[in-house]
């Protein structure tokens, strides 16, 4: 049977539900929301066999290479990555909340973004489903006046971003649904990075309409397919493209978070002889960059879906 492509697989809950868990989280805190969350992570982990399947898939590439710790088991270690994705949900709350500040932070490689920002030119920021992206509205507090849009496929979360978008009031941070990027976007696109905006787009989901849009690379020591758009878009804006990860810390039982951005390239190059052959190798330096940072944190990468699938397979 021809696996699912992910934007196929439907929302998980219901608006009802994620509101409860925020009122729950609000008025409780949170030691009250984990003692929630535990049951439904667990529900949904025995009844969600392909999620659950598609986690043990990834632990297992994680496994081979040495990268997991020794002596648990992949059962176990597959119920804590589904209980780490709960932990992520609660993240995205308290930050859109403005619960997590600038002291919850540290910023790690932010010098390159500083001077973007400084010299009044936008940028593109290459993100994963690995930690939590929406920390990312972190920056438009550590720089005021930042205006960030976080380029999603909301008609998929649109539940999740209904909710959030009603939890918090920020208007430095935007979330503008594509579903695919034609001439008019790019327009829209390019004004925003003329006004020194910042575009925000993940890098490793592969498009709904994935014919000829997506480069296959080595990742994890297998063949998957990445996106090529995130590179299309930045050659066509003409700006400079940089590597945005946040991942989740454990200090003294309290979360705290290293943001981590990277430059990844001053302006994407695609030559018109060579087009192909320079998008693989874009491609490939960003799964060989998303793959050293699932080796940090190997339990915080959410992609619950059988993302080494190839049409055919």
């Amino acid at each position: 049977m021809k696996p699912l492509h992910w934007a196929a697989i439907g929302e998980s809950g219901a608006l009802w539900g994620l509101r409860f868990m925020l009122q729950v989280y609000r008025w409780l805190g949170r030691m009250p929301f984990r003692v929630c969350l535990y049951p439904v992570i667990l529900y949904y982990f025995l009844v969600h066999r392909g999620a659950r399947q598609a986690s043990q898939q990834y632990l297992n590439h994680l496994d081979q290479r040495g990268l997991l710790p020794d002596g648990q088991s992949l059962m176990a270690l597959s119920y804590r990555h589904f209980l780490n994705f709960g932990e992520s949900m609660l993240d995205k709350l308290a930050v859109w909340q403005g619960d997590i500040v600038l002291d919850d932070i540290r910023f790690v490689g932010h010098q390159a973004f500083d001077e973007l920002a400084d010299s009044g030119r936008g940028g593109l920021l290459i993100g994963s489903h690995l930690g939590n992206l929406e920390i990312c509205r972190a920056l438009a507090q550590r720089n005021t006046g930042m205006t960030f849009n976080v380029l999603m496929h909301t008609a998929h979360a649109s539940r999740f971003n209904e909710m959030l978008r009603q939890v918090s009031g920020d208007s430095h941070v935007n979330i503008l649904q594509v579903s695919d990027i034609n001439p008019a976007t790019a327009i829209v696109l390019k004004q925003k990075l003329d006004a020194g905006e910042f575009l925000v787009i993940a890098g490793d989901r592969t498009p709904v309409s994935d014919e000829g849009n997506t480069s296959e690379a080595s990742f994890l020591g297998e063949t998957a397919r990445f996106p090529i758009g995130p590179f299309i878009l930045a050659s066509v804006l003409g700006c400079p493209v940089l590597s945005i990860f946040c991942l989740r810390q454990e200090q003294s039982g309290k979360p705290a978070y290293d943001l981590c951005l990277e430059p990844f390239a001053e302006r994407i190059h695609l030559p018109r002889k060579d087009r192909h052959s320079a998008l693989e190798g874009y491609v490939q330096r960003w799964a060989g960059c998303l793959e050293r940072y699932c080796a940090i944190a190997p339990l915080q990468w959410y992609n619950f879906y059988d993302f080494w699938a190839r049409p055919g397979r």
